[in-house]
């Protein structure tokens, strides 16, 4: 089970063929290390932690949403990460004809749209509405910068955010 207690994982940290181009990474060209160093490096490859976890398998009945923020529809579904915490995938679904306020987020982030037609769009960069986003569609935002979302299609929909550092949601007064 991974960190939510869905889905499967059979190893953690670096694989072999990881560890092995680590160590490549890190032995410089024609230079012959001694089998100690070489050892000493292929620990230290060891004990880093991969970016992405191996063979993590989620179905997407299994994925647990939990909501945002008290009395708000939007819901959130971890995938990998905690997102208030640093690196993280997370769902976001909300219901068809939702427009979230005026916000900002402490971190950059990216989103693709996975269910549902999406806009996105920037009020003081003079965007009066962003364009329709439908399945597939991808966008980035910057950090502290205040934007809008809205969920423009008959049914729910359903974004992949993901973000490398920290990230909160910042409502704008």
């Amino acid at each position: 089970m991974d960190v939510f207690g869905v889905g499967r994982r059979r190893s953690g940290g670096q694989t072999g063929r990881a560890a092995a181009r680590c160590l490549q990474e890190r032995t410089p060209r024609g230079i012959r290390m001694p089998v100690q160093m070489k050892f000493a490096a292929l620990i230290v490859c060891l004990a880093q932690p991969s970016y992405a976890q191996d063979d993590v398998i989620v179905p997407f009945p299994a994925v647990r949403f939990v909501e945002e923020a008290p009395d708000q529809p939007q819901r959130l579904g971890p995938l990998w990460g905690v997102r208030s915490e640093g690196a993280a995938g997370t769902y976001l679904k909300v219901p068809a004809g939702f427009e979230a306020p005026l916000h900002s987020h402490t971190a950059d982030y990216r989103a693709i749209v996975v269910k549902g037609t999406w806009s996105h769009w920037v009020p003081g960069g003079g965007e009066a509405r962003g364009e329709p986003l439908p399945v597939g569609s991808y966008w980035t935002q910057t950090a502290d910068e205040p934007h809008k979302d809205a969920c423009i299609s008959a049914g729910e929909c359903i974004i992949l955010l993901i973000n490398d550092n920290p990230y909160l949601t910042v409502l704008e007064q």
